[in-house]
């Protein structure tokens, strides 16, 4: 999802633009559409599910996407898993960091991955590779202790895939984390204090950090290695991870704090 997903389905307004693919599956529509600046990858055409800035594709245009990137700061990846695909925001942005970083992207819908491939200038390459399978599936029959970061952003038309809220898919993915690996989850609100996610989250994993959106979306990067920077020294360095994505994510770093685990 994006910084307009908080806009409801139930939204008179539009993506203005002109349409320039459309495409259904058995989800539903996938529509394209282009104005000067950008172009979005829409599945209600009311609610921005991607999108990419045609002079600078690479750019991480949402404050959400930029949340998630800084993920960086805590462990520089060479492999990364990204669960949910949309218009390829973060593969984009990653590979453009770290061109030799190796990734599986995994997109339950292939249309997605076709229409992403033809209008968002994915990255290729023979270390990335294009999974239409569903993310619960993946996980399950993934190896142990595979990845450093694993994104999990998803979503349908103008909800979060209940999933990322499942305790197994939680545990799956902290079997599939390396050592020093984080899972980082977009989530369209805070999860509730003593409520089932977080505590769900705070059985799987022994830190907890989150990073809250001006859309209201929460960024949650979850590992079972202690925190032990200190907050200042956490913001400083995602300041300077949005360098690295031609970004600047100084508007989010005092957003960041600690749910759980030692902080000094």
């Amino acid at each position: 999802m994006t910084d307009v997903e908080q806009a409801s389905s139930v939204s008179i307004f539009r993506i203005r633009g002109d349409i320039v693919a459309s495409v259904s599956d058995e989800y539903g529509p996938i529509t394209v559409i282009e104005n000067k600046i950008y172009r979005i990858l829409t599945f209600d055409r009311m609610c921005e599910q991607s999108k990419m800035q045609k002079s600078d594709p690479a750019l991480p245009v949402h404050n959400y996407i930029r949340a998630m990137l800084i993920a960086v700061a805590l462990k520089s990846p060479t492999r990364a898993l990204v669960l949910g695909l949309g218009g390829g925001c973060l593969p984009r942005a990653i590979a453009a960091r770290d061109a030799d970083c190796a990734m599986d992207i995994v997109e339950l819908r292939p249309a997605v991955i076709d229409v992403a491939r033809q209008h968002f200038t994915l990255p290729e390459g023979e270390h990335i590779h294009y999974h239409a399978v569903d993310a619960d599936d993946f996980m399950a029959s993934a190896a142990n202790d595979h990845y450093d970061l694993i994104f999990s952003d998803l979503y349908a038309a103008d909800s979060m895939s209940p999933l990322q809220e499942m305790e197994n898919f939680l545990q799956h993915a902290n079997r599939t984390l390396s050592a020093e690996g984080w899972l980082v989850l977009n989530y369209p609100q805070r999860p509730a204090a003593n409520g089932p996610l977080l505590q769900a989250l705070q059985r799987q994993f022994s830190t907890l950090l989150r990073c809250v959106v001006p859309s209201g979306n929460v960024v949650i990067y979850a590992s079972n290695i202690p925190f032990d920077l200190p907050l200042s020294e956490l913001q400083h360095r995602a300041k300077r991870a949005g360098k690295a994505f031609g970004s600047d994510f100084s508007s989010l770093t005092p957003k960041l704090a600690v749910l759980s685990g030692r902080q000094p």
